[in-house]
């Protein structure tokens, strides 16, 4: 049996920064970056840079939890790694809908993973004709940018306007008007019913029988916190809001912490549990919790990154209507 003070489950960004400031800030701990899976190889290649340069206080595993033993994780190969303090930092995989012949050549579900993002538009600049389905920010963004490069480009929208669970009407009519005067087409309160083609995309069916001819289907359709470790762990935690947490990104065992997508997060306003999380923010938390390990400080309310000023798409929309100075388009960073 292995021991470390601190243990970090998951190959994400917010795993690389938490085990960065946490060996900052204890130095002569010993930290262990555990990971299921090394196919996040830009990722990968920074924990191992990290790893290289920390004085042999932080070690790589790829492995995978299968169960605990109170601060005893038992992994596949029936090695086992104790513990003072274990961050389950998994993060969040995209949500695959129920789409008849998904899995054909020319589909791709689209996630906040940078790489993933950057791989999906480079293939998609090698199409010609470009269905988005789910408008959302990302599918909202995703489409604008590929209509600036001159590309046909569709979204289809489940909801009755665009950007609905992130922005209200006004600037969804806004986002809409800008897509189309690109040359963009927008469909509303419809959806994507089937890929058609033999083992390549070549049209999608919506739900109203309209077909839609395209090379390139692209799914923004929200993403679903990784939970999975959370059961072997025998901690709370919801399927569809992620691991639940306390004001101190504690579990319901004080030992272990949850931080970005795979933590269930509170909305500051409604004070119920929501689904969206800043990249800025994830990485904020994930340098806090890394740092207040072992001598946990309160931190409720700091809001600096909670409204963020949105460039690109978002910034052309007040540019187009300099007078407009509500919600979200005049927002600044706030002070607790």
């Amino acid at each position: 049996m292995q021991k470390y003070n601190i243990v970090i489950y998951g190959l994400t960004e917010a795993a690389l920064v938490c085990a960065n400031s946490a060996h900052k800030t204890y130095p002569d701990k010993n930290i262990a970056l555990v990971s299921p899976d090394n196919d996040k190889k830009f990722i990968l290649l920074l924990a191992e840079n990290l790893a290289s340069t920390s004085d042999g206080r932080i070690s790589l595993f790829n492995k995978a939890i299968t169960a605990r033993e109170t601060n005893n994780l038992i992994f596949g190969d029936s090695e086992v790694i104790s513990f003072d303090k274990l961050v389950i930092a998994t993060g969040s995989s995209p949500i695959k809908p129920n789409i008849e012949g998904i899995d054909k050549e020319g589909v791709f579900l689209i996630d906040k993973d940078f790489q993933n993002i950057n791989r999906i538009k480079k293939l998609a600049l090698k199409s010609e004709k470009i269905v988005v389905f789910g408008g959302g920010y990302l599918g909202v963004e995703f489409a604008d940018e590929l209509l600036r490069e001159g590309k046909s480009v569709t979204i289809v929208e489940r909801s009755n306007r665009l950007l609905p669970s992130s922005f209200d009407a006004e600037i969804s009519l806004s986002a809409q008007s800008i897509i189309e005067s690109q040359g963009g087409i927008v469909i509303l309160n419809n959806k994507v019913k089937e890929v058609i083609g033999n083992d390549k995309i070549e049209a999608v069916k919506l739900r109203n029988e309209e077909t839609l001819n395209c090379d390139f289907l692209m799914i923004s359709s929200g993403s679903r916190p990784n939970v999975e470790v959370a059961e072997k762990l025998k901690i709370v935690f919801d399927y569809d809001r992620g691991i639940l947490i306390d004001d101190y990104f504690r579990t319901s065992d004080k030992d272990i912490f949850a931080i970005g997508d795979c933590a269930a997060k509170f909305d500051f306003f409604r004070g119920d549990l929501c689904s969206f999380l800043m990249q800025s923010l994830k990485l904020q938390e994930a340098e806090l919790v890394g740092s207040n390990l072992y001598s946990v400080i309160y931190n409720r309310g700091k809001l600096t990154s909670y409204l963020t000023y949105q460039k690109r798409l978002l910034g052309r929309i007040k540019n187009r209507e300099n007078n407009y100075e509500k919600s979200h388009l005049s927002l600044r960073p706030l002070q607790s």
